[in-house]
């Protein structure tokens, strides 16, 4: 973005026609993975379908920040991993673009730690046996991903968040606004917040200490992060959102169900990735809070694509067979 604006000032169009040619390269990136997982072009097909006509991808490919190009890495790491053999080619595209997914979103976390569970899984038949990888290197794993847990949130308090009482970000600061919605706060009577621990264990002590609230709180959260419904859209958007995003979640299921590809370590591992992915973004969000037009949504798209569009084809072979069949 810095290289765009130096070299076209006050410009935006230039960046904007470079995110989405990086986007339709991802959308190349997601066929390729889909129809190897699948082992079927159409799969592909309509993953690319799919990704095209996401109402979100639309809008952050005409946007001028991250969201655009932090999807684009996450398809082409998607597909690294669907072609996955284990060779050393594979881990240098793969620490390439974690490390690029890691400095364009602060979410490139969640990429790097599922992108472990990914690794562990394809390699579980071996870690297993082995008391080295068990007991050392899977427990140093945990290590690390709790240090950059404690990291994270010590750049990021979301306890404050807690406190005022926010399910959308700053929503206490437009009280009285247009756009303010009271469905969007919860009144808070009293919390007990630890403030002399560490980060990490400052949010578990919190939602010990907090229960009801912490998991009212959280439990909105996630709900507007997966429906991807807000009270200050209009009813229609509303409808459109959740219509759309619950037939996602239909043909991901499908998707699931229905991998059938010749290399199965990497496509169960990849299937473990994508749902990583979810879990993960879901935990974040819980313990943070949405934002005000879903792009903390970004992170799980690319996976939730890749086998959605699985389950569109197997649909669409399904309902064909019960056509022909009644004919």
């Amino acid at each position: 973005m810095a290289f765009f604006r130096r070299m076209f000032p006050g410009q935006l169009v230039p960046y904007l026609v470079f995110q989405c040619v990086i986007s339709a390269f991802a959308t190349v990136a997601l066929y390729r993975a889909s129809a190897k997982i699948f082992n079927d072009p159409k799969a592909g097909l309509m993953s690319g379908i799919i990704f095209l006509i996401w109402w979100d991808n639309i809008h952050w490919n005409t946007t001028a920040m991250t969201e655009s190009l932090a999807c684009s890495i996450i398809c082409f790491l998607i597909l690294r991993l669907a072609s996955f053999k284990d060779s050393i080619a594979d881990y240098l595209w793969i620490i390439a673009l974690l490390v690029i997914a890691f400095f364009t979103r602060p979410t490139g976390i969640l990429i790097i730690v599922s992108t472990i569970a990914f690794l562990v899984h394809y390699h579980w038949h071996a870690i297993r046996y082995r008391f080295f990888w068990r007991f050392v290197i899977i427990p140093c794993l945990f290590v690390i991903a709790y240090i950059s847990a404690d990291f994270m949130f010590t750049r990021w308090d979301f306890s404050e968040q807690y406190r005022k009482g926010n399910i959308v970000t700053y929503m206490d600061d437009i009280q009285g606004g247009a756009l303010y919605s009271e469905s969007m706060r919860i009144e808070i009577d009293s919390l007990v917040i630890s403030s002399d621990k560490p980060p990490v264990l400052r949010m578990l002590f919190f939602a010990l200490d907090n229960p009801v609230y912490f998991l009212k709180s959280a439990g909105l959260k996630v709900w507007y992060l997966v429906s991807a419904v807000r009270p200050y859209y209009s009813t229609v958007h509303n409808l459109y959102a959740l219509t759309w995003v619950t037939l996602i979640y239909i043909l991901y299921y499908f998707g699931w169900r229905n991998t059938v590809a010749g290399s199965m370590r990497a496509t169960d591992s990849t299937k473990v990735f994508t749902a990583v992915v979810i879990v993960l973004n879901c935990c974040l969000i819980g313990i943070s809070s949405v934002d005000w037009d879903n792009r903390f949504y970004i992170p799980m798209e690319p996976g939730l694509v890749l086998l959605a569009g699985g389950g569109a084809a197997y649909s669409i072979r399904v309902l064909k067979s019960k056509f022909v069949s009644s004919r």
